[in-house]
């Protein structure tokens, strides 16, 4: 996002936006069902071709139709993102690294402040379900100096980018992993109306690392920064197309998640093309004990690691240089045993 004179990541998103192709069907943000209820943040549900029906913001003419997202670092009771002050980093649309916390207010949101990445979406009042919302699911977590945060299925819920019609979220799988990025160490979804992350078909391709060996990738930053390709491992505690990285072990090494059918893609980032190549025959799902998706190789779960290095960033605004990753994951011990590698296909 960046302070001082740069331009926000709003400001530079919305012209990106325009014209884009629609992922929109039918929108299904909810009304406001009664005047009692006007303080009270209200959740609605859109439907997608992408990425299935997702929540967005609805009941406010200000926050109608803005994407919601929650993290997959916020787990086991714990917040990944938080009001902690990152001391220089790069964020999308930022002309230099500056300073500036995971979350903070939603004012800094309606504000465009720069001070903070993702603002948390609150209410100050019981959060309303608007249609295809399970109220059941809805919740609220109080955090200091945020305010009363709402939850959906128990994941807090966030906002990053403006509304968009057609229907883009930036924000959607964003892998904020060490500096010179956020260094958040999480991966960012937008939240189904079922209340699990929505993270659209994966599409999964090959890079060049540091060494010149050709290594299995997922791309990842697809609307926010250019599609770019991040390395994927594999765990040897896994067997006969289940993970056993599950818990604490899945904050850490974040499974490679899919709506529906995985994609394959002919490009090779970070280098020249290696000679393997990959093909759709290649890759499989395994349903996760949380119900989502995750894409296999070979039979093999795959993984992000959650403190991925990236491999090359050159002058900001830096994502749009960002090359591949440098698999610096390889070889590190899973909990409880078990070994992460790098995939050579």
């Amino acid at each position: 996002m960046g302070v001082g004179q740069a331009l926000s990541w709003r400001q530079l998103l919305v012209p990106m936006l325009v014209g884009l192709g629609s992922a929109l069907v039918a929108p299904a943000a909810g009304a406001l069902p009664d005047a009692a209820a006007q303080t009270a943040a209200v959740v609605g549900a859109l439907s997608t071709t992408t990425y299935g029906s997702v929540l967005v913001a609805a009941g406010s003419v200000t926050l109608a139709g803005t994407p919601l997202y929650m993290f997959s670092g916020d787990a086991d009771g714990k917040f990944g993102c938080t009001t902690r002050l990152v001391p220089s980093a790069l964020d999308i649309g930022a002309s230099s690294f500056h300073p500036f916390t995971c979350t903070g207010p939603e004012s800094d949101f309606l504000d465009q402040s720069q001070t903070d990445d993702w603002p948390a979406f609150t209410t100050t009042g019981a959060p309303v379900a608007g249609r295809g919302v399970d109220q059941k699911l809805l919740g609220t977590v109080n955090r200091p100096g945020i305010g009363h945060q709402v939850t959906y299925g128990g994941h807090p819920l966030y906002l990053f980018d403006p509304a968009s019609d057609p229907f883009n979220p930036a924000g959607e799988d964003l892998l904020e992993t060490v500096l010179p990025l956020p260094p958040w160490h999480g991966i960012w979804y937008l939240v189904t109306s079922h209340g699990g992350p929505a993270p659209g078909p994966a599409t999964i391709e090959t890079e060049a690392l540091p060494d010149g060996k050709t290594a299995l990738a997922a791309q990842e930053y697809p609307n926010g920064g250019g599609a770019h390709a991040i390395t994927v491992y594999s765990f040897s505690k896994d067997r006969a197309g289940a993970s056993a990285c599950t818990g604490a072990c899945a904050v850490t090494w974040v499974p490679v998640l899919t709506t529906g059918r995985p994609l394959v893609s002919g490009m090779s980032q970070g280098g020249p093309p290696g000679p393997a190549t990959i093909g759709a025959k290649d890759l499989g799902v395994i349903r996760r004990p949380d119900g989502t998706s995750q894409v296999t190789y070979d039979g093999r779960p795959l993984y992000l690691y959650s403190a991925e290095r990236i491999y090359k960033a050159g002058s900001p605004p830096g994502y749009s240089t960002l090359s591949g990753t440098v698999g610096n994951g390889n070889g590190l011990p899973g909990p409880g045993g078990g070994t992460f590698s790098v995939i050579y296909p």
